[in-house]
């Protein structure tokens, strides 16, 4: 699967399913919060879009096959474009050995221009999957790709229901539903179809900061369930909330040919990541003026 965009931010009216009309004192309305958070999710791409992170992830295919990697996750912004935010997988080191022609690759893929084009882009999040294991495709496992839920532009592809309440860590959030009901999707299958997402985001009332999503799709043509759950934690020296952890499951269920113990009855692939060591970009200059 591949996501179809990432995080466009532009300014537009939300529509909200079973949301009252006015605030009450009590609390805001479910349309406030929701506001809150596309303002949230504006600003964040902006404090996230400098930002690099040790990212440690463990894969196990069918619970057998196992990949651990140790990458440096840059998350990077590119206005202008129109897929402005960008997670791009550095991949240092796979099962204990370090990718040997790493360096060489990352100056391949930056030799023409060092512009986030569309080209350069779609090599990147080819780049960002190219160790996944596993015989479910995917390149969408970045943790920041719910957030593009609660951007401004794409709020009105879905509809959104308050749960309840949870305290998360210490902070008072609101667990709100979610169901994509309009294309383009978030995700798409390997036909191009749109895979409408449905799950659960838990937000911070007051502020719009998001504490915690749990992002679930499925393509029923081939019996394909995916689910990604991230959590965020506040990071003291960038003084904002950073991914702490991504939890992923693929899984196709087959129909097998025959009915013995040995018959393989599905495919699946579970992922956990934890992110830490974050710290801003930093940029290098050399210069040589000969002797």
């Amino acid at each position: 699967m591949r996501a179809a965009r990432l995080l466009p931010l532009i300014v537009a009216a939300a529509t909200v399913a079973g949301a009252p009309a006015t605030g009450t004192a009590q609390g805001p309305t479910l349309e406030a919060v929701l506001e809150r958070a596309a303002a949230y999710v504006e600003g964040y791409q902006t404090e996230l879009g400098s930002v690099i992170a040790e990212e440690d992830y463990l894969q196990v295919a069918d619970g057998r096959r196992t990949r651990r990697m140790v990458s440096d996750l840059l998350v990077l912004s590119t206005p202008g474009l129109e897929e402005p935010w960008l997670a791009f997988r550095d991949v240092i080191e796979v099962d204990g050995t370090p990718v040997e022609d790493r360096l060489q690759r990352l100056e391949d893929l930056f030799l023409e221009t060092p512009r986030i084009t569309p080209s350069l882009r779609r090599r990147l999040v080819v780049e960002s999957a190219r160790f996944n294991i596993g015989a479910i495709t995917r390149n969408a496992n970045v943790p920041t790709m719910a957030l593009q839920i609660l951007s401004a532009t794409d709020q009105p592809r879905f509809t959104f229901r308050k749960d309840g309440d949870r305290r998360i860590d210490g902070i008072d959030t609101w667990e709100i539903e979610f169901e994509e009901t309009a294309p383009p999707a978030l995700i798409t299958g390997g036909r191009g179809q749109d895979l409408f997402s449905h799950g659960t985001i838990w937000i911070e009332p007051s502020t719009g900061r998001v504490l915690e999503t749990d992002l679930r799709a499925e393509d029923e043509a081939v019996q394909l369930e995916i689910q990604m759950r991230v959590t965020y934690r506040p990071d003291d020296t960038l003084e904002m909330l950073v991914p702490a952890t991504m939890s992923e499951r693929y899984r196709v269920r087959l129909n097998p040919v025959t009915t013995g113990q040995l018959a393989r009855r599905s495919i699946e692939v579970t992922c956990e990541a934890t992110y830490s060591n974050f710290r801003r970009f930093l940029v290098e200059v050399e210069v040589d003026i000969g002797e």
